[in-house]
């Protein structure tokens, strides 16, 4: 068998400027990556002084893989959030799981256009309508919430991962209820980085009973790796029973459970900190660049035409700062930028750089 199409989609990604290819880790100014606090650098292991009987997790939760150190991290995060919890692998399993577990013949999925790749592939898996809305338009869910058939879950992020905008959650959870549907939040880039003791954006806005799930990542502020979904003990009981990807995967090591928990307790004892430290960096930025954006971490900055946000990239880089130019098919045509995460140990001067950069 000839596998000449192989070669053929590579190639043709090429003539569009659009190939991928892994990129070498340099030592340069983070503006890139998900580690808001930079937990990602300092996460102490200091738990693995507690006896363990397995460093490897041996098989999925359901057959061998349960260990007591699941059930009882569980339990933490679930008196953190006031909700039942499950543990996933990742931010992407998670999404792929619930979405394509919830997703029967009867069901229509409402969606927000820039919502996560992780929930569009969980709509595929699954037997459900979806169908899109413009993002961050009321008026345009409403029209697909009068059009659908019931049972109906909107899927949105609290804060989107490219445009860096919030969703106006509020008004989404009362047409949500006004029409009978279920809201599902993405919470990835909220995590640590909104709320109280920073359990995200819906319990900032107050609307943790009224979400019917939520999902946290812990390797973006919380600086591990993993996942999980929260909601009601039927949610998580239909999970365990429903969700491919969390059935049919081995669970999470010992290890990976001690750096959860470890995230969580520096977020409680440094978060309010970083979280202060973090909006003013963020003030700091919009000011210098003239921006006018919803005042979260990642501060996009459009550039139309691939070749040409890639130059800018490849400059800011040169100069020691690492910032990502996102092309398609990540983003549509026309719709390139700059994407610029902040953190809390940026440095006002490197902000300085980035502006006297771009001008």
């Amino acid at each position: 068998m000839s596998l000449y199409f192989l070669e053929e989609r590579i190639q043709k990604r090429k003539n569009e400027g659009i190939f991928r290819s892994l990129p070498e880790m340099k030592n340069l100014v983070d503006l890139t990556s998900n580690d808001y606090f930079g937990f990602a650098r300092s996460l102490g292991l200091e738990k693995m002084s507690k006896e363990v009987d397995c460093i490897g997790a041996t098989g999925s939760r359901l057959l061998t893989g349960n260990h007591p150190l699941h059930g009882e991290l569980e339990e933490k995060i679930a008196h953190f959030y006031q909700s039942e919890c499950l543990l996933f692998n990742s931010g992407y399993t998670a999404n792929l799981g619930l979405i394509s577990a919830l997703g029967t013949q009867e069901v229509t999925f409402l969606y927000d256009l820039e919502i996560h790749a992780s929930m569009i592939d969980g709509m595929r898996l699954s037997r459900a309508k979806s169908v899109p809305f413009r993002h961050n338009d009321l008026n345009s869910l409403e029209r697909r919430l009068k059009e659908a058939s019931f049972p109906v879950f909107v899927l949105i992020e609290s804060i989107y991962s490219i445009s860096g905008d919030f969703a106006p959650l509020k008004e989404m959870m009362a047409l949500s209820l006004q029409y009978g549907a279920h809201l599902i939040v993405d919470e990835a880039h909220a995590t640590g980085v909104c709320g109280l003791g920073g359990r995200g954006y819906v319990a900032e806005c107050g609307l943790e009973s009224q979400v019917f799930a939520r999902i946290h990542t812990f390797s973006k502020a919380l600086g591990s790796y993993g996942a999980c979904i929260l909601g009601s003990k039927s949610l998580k009981e239909y999970l365990i029973n429903f969700s491919r990807s969390f059935i049919y995967t081995t669970a999470l090591p010992p290890l990976v459970l001690f750096l959860i928990e470890a995230g969580y307790e520096k977020l409680q004892k440094e978060g309010k900190e970083h979280q202060r430290r973090l909006k003013d960096l963020i003030f700091y930025f919009q000011k210098k660049l003239d921006i006018h954006k919803d005042p979260t971490p990642i501060q996009s900055i459009p550039i139309s035409g691939i070749e040409r946000v890639r130059h800018f990239s490849k400059m800011l880089m040169e100069c020691g700062l690492d910032v990502r130019a996102i092309v398609p098919p990540t983003t549509k045509r026309g719709k390139e930028c700059l994407r610029v995460v902040l953190h809390s140990f940026n440095k006002e001067e490197e902000i300085d750089q980035l502006a006297e950069i771009l001008k």
